[in-house]
């Protein structure tokens, strides 16, 4: 009796030649689900993405608000670099003047300073300045202005007032400020002896009582 013949082994070799098996196929329903996940995923590092780039630029911009910043330019005030100083009489005064001088004004540093009015407190003088106002000085200038003083109340003028002063208005394009310049002893005695010539000495005296 022959023996039965066995499953025939491959011959050596003959794997190799055998091609690559199908991978099993996904079934619709998965593919679909992993397709969505996919999608999710991809919605999802793409939000983390937006929102650590949102915070980042909010942090950025608190750190720029808060950052220190340079305290504004606030320049002196007008009156703390203008200067007026009493530079004599200024010749014969005019008809009708009582007394005309001269007084350098002078702007020490910036910004540029405009004298805007100049005048004294005696309401018995009328001021005049040529070249008439405003006057703008720039930094470092030096000006001379002629001032006219005339009288239109000798009954109420005080001759001997000590030191009297002259008041200015100044601005600088910050501030405005106005502001009392006593020119000294010699503007003084200059100004009551031409007040004194302007109004001699018995513009006081009382008008007799009619009989």
């Amino acid at each position: 009796m022959s023996a039965g013949i066995g499953p025939v082994e491959p011959g050596e070799g003959t794997e190799a030649h055998e091609g690559p098996r199908p991978a099993p196929r996904t079934p619709p329903a998965v593919r679909r689900v992993r397709e969505a996940y996919e999608g999710h995923r991809r919605a999802v590092l793409a939000l983390g993405a937006l929102t650590c780039a949102s915070a980042v630029i909010a942090g950025g911009a608190a750190l720029y608000a808060a950052r220190p910043r340079p305290a504004p330019y606030t320049p002196p005030a007008p009156s703390q670099v203008f200067s007026l100083a009493y530079a004599g009489p200024a010749g014969q005064a005019p008809s009708g003047t009582a007394f005309t001088f001269t007084v350098r004004v002078r702007a020490a540093s910036g910004p540029a300073i405009t004298l805007e009015r100049l005048t004294q407190p005696s309401r018995a003088l009328e001021v005049e300045v040529q070249p008439p106002l405003p006057a703008t000085l720039a930094p470092g200038e030096a000006r001379d202005l002629a001032v006219r003083i005339r009288v239109t109340d000798c009954v109420h003028v005080a001759r001997n007032s000590g030191l009297p002063f002259l008041e200015v208005t100044l601005s600088n394009g910050f501030e405005k400020e106005d502001h009392s310049y006593i020119p000294g002893d010699r503007y003084a005695t200059d100004l009551s002896t031409a007040l004194t010539r302007a109004c001699p000495e018995d513009r006081d005296a009382s008008t007799p009582a009619p009989s």
